[in-house]
């Protein structure tokens, strides 16, 4: 395996680790150029950089989303923007956040760091 193989797995490894599971944690998905009403899914875990999700069939990696959803009984968030990185299956699917607001990107982080502090 080449270095640049190894360092990328290694990094992507790191970054699965750094990921909080959020069960019981819906997140609405607004796609207007595929649908009028959002979908409504669950979520399966959660970065600083972007969330897995049981994404729909119609939504297909290098679309542009907008996520709505409640991590905890403070910290809620609407209308992210987001981009969906893969989509592997019904079950599984990726998305990063995009460009949002330095507010609710900090709270996010506050969210994460409670949590790492927390939970280890």
């Amino acid at each position: 395996m080449a270095e640049a193989d190894r360092d990328a797995q290694s990094s992507d490894t790191y970054m699965r680790r750094l990921r909080k599971t959020i069960p019981r944690v819906l997140v609405a998905i607004d796609a207007p150029q595929l649908t009028d009403q959002p979908w409504v899914v669950d979520a399966i875990d959660i970065s600083s950089t972007g969330m897995g999700l049981v994404l729909p069939e119609e939504v297909e990696a290098g679309q542009r989303v907008f996520l709505s959803f409640q991590l905890d009984e403070r910290t809620e968030f609407s209308r992210v923007p987001a981009l969906v990185r893969h989509q592997r299956n019904v079950f599984s699917g990726g998305v990063s956040f995009e460009a949002w607001s330095t507010s609710d990107r900090l709270r996010l982080l506050e969210f994460l760091v409670a949590w790492y502090e927390r939970d280890g």
